[in-house]
């Protein structure tokens, strides 16, 4: 701290083993971004027990519908749980960032389930 304080640079060297959610998420499949999407909601904190429910609800179809391939229902649970994350974001229902996050990631995996049904 006291190198600080006379303006002299500290070099400090931070790496991490563990990457960061969604980090390098482009090159991920549709069944490991679910997965990484489902931990980031049940993380998130939710004002609202029935936004909660309906977070729940709709992601576990979403894994569902990802793991069986049916593409054209986990595209449509991706999209609603993007809207459900937004809304969340809109009325301060949860962390702005983190619902901002999540939803992009949820809009991903709908663009990816639409490649699959192709």
């Amino acid at each position: 701290l006291s190198a600080l304080d006379f303006g002299l640079r500290v070099r400090v060297e931070a790496s991490s083993s563990q990457q960061t959610i969604f980090s390098g998420a482009e090159n991920f499949s549709a069944q490991e971004l679910t997965s990484e999407l489902a931990v980031l909601v049940a993380r998130l904190r939710v004002r609202s027990f029935a936004l909660r429910g309906q977070l729940e609800h709709v992601t576990s179809a979403l894994m569902v519908n990802v793991r069986c391939g049916f593409w054209p229902l986990a595209r449509r649970a991706a999209f609603d749980l993007a809207g459900l994350l937004g809304q969340a974001r809109k009325r301060c229902w949860a962390h702005p960032e983190l619902a901002v996050r999540a939803a992009n990631a949820a809009l991903r995996i709908a663009e990816l389930c639409a490649k699959e049904a192709r």
